[in-house]
């Protein structure tokens, strides 16, 4: 870690800026939220595309005012990390990201029980990062999974942007995620509307990666042998909610899938948060 770490109190709710190197040496920006009394549990996550760590500032706190620590962290290409906005060279670069993330979690919290939360395009992250690793931690929790989209390019399309990613990588195209798709709650759609961190981008070579790496994800559950929860709500129009049926279909008994009726992208920002909130607090306690 840089250490210029600067812990803060806002609205009662203690928290923590840092900042760290990756493996290739892209400064990235993370965020910690602690509890005030001493914590359960250490939950360490990976925000969606295009968005940013603060965008969770609400959801975070509601989870230690419970008891837990909140680690995230924005990837490179999005929020306050170096990158060029929605690009990144191999998509491998990010589950690297993401590994060096938890075992700096893991050793500054040795003894507390942990847990991986990614939304998204961090569930897509997360999900296949699981699958590759034997990892120790007591459960994994993804919500709206990039696991296929719920409108997918034509096969021609899919087939013009493969071959434009073999010559042209790096092009940057619009993400094409309506604001309005992500909550039924007009404020939460106004915000994200008015987020100067937030962008419209992705480039080429890492939509196919990460698109190629939702199906490889989907086919795949079978490996991950963690207490895992998976939550997506049915009027996704953004991620496959299908698909998300279709995956816990072949987990273990050690998965637990909730379709949230009506429910729009973002599970914790749509009007029915609260009751997301229980389910999750309820989850969580069960495995900890």
């Amino acid at each position: 870690m840089l250490k210029s770490e600067l812990l803060r109190k806002e609205r009662g709710m203690k928290y923590s800026e840092d900042y760290w190197k990756s493996f290739d040496g892209l400064k990235l920006y993370s965020l910690t939220w602690y509890p005030s009394a001493k914590p359960k549990a250490v939950i360490h996550l990976i925000h969606g595309l295009g968005e940013h760590s603060n965008r969770y500032n609400a959801w975070a706190g509601l989870l230690a005012d419970k008891g837990f620590v909140v680690r995230t962290f924005d990837l490179r290409g999005h929020g306050q990390s170096e990158g060029r906005r929605g690009y990144c060279s191999d998509y491998y670069k990010l589950i690297k990201d993401l590994e060096t993330f938890f075992e700096e979690g893991k050793g500054e919290y040795p003894s507390l029980p942990s847990f991986f939360y990614g939304h998204s395009f961090g569930a897509n992250l997360l999900l296949n990062y699981a699958i590759q690793k034997n990892i120790n931690v007591n459960g994994l929790i993804v919500t709206a999974p990039w696991l296929e989209l719920t409108n997918p390019p034509s096969r021609f399309k899919l087939l013009a942007v493969s071959i434009l990613s073999n010559l042209l990588p790096g092009l940057l195209i619009p993400n094409g995620l309506k604001p309005e798709d992500l909550s039924r709650d007009l404020r939460e759609v106004h915000s994200y509307k008015n987020d100067s961190l937030v962008h419209d981008r992705i480039s080429i070579g890492l939509f196919i990666q990460t698109y190629e790496a939702g199906i490889k994800a989907s086919m795949s559950i079978y490996k991950i042998n963690v207490p895992l929860l998976v939550m997506h709500g049915s009027e996704d129009n953004i991620t496959s909610c299908k698909s998300s049926r279709n995956f816990v279909r072949n987990s273990s008994d050690k998965t637990t899938f909730i379709e949230w009726e009506g429910a729009y992208h973002e599970l914790h920002n749509d009007i029915d948060r609260d009751e997301v909130f229980e389910s999750l607090i309820k989850w969580l306690n069960q495995n900890i």
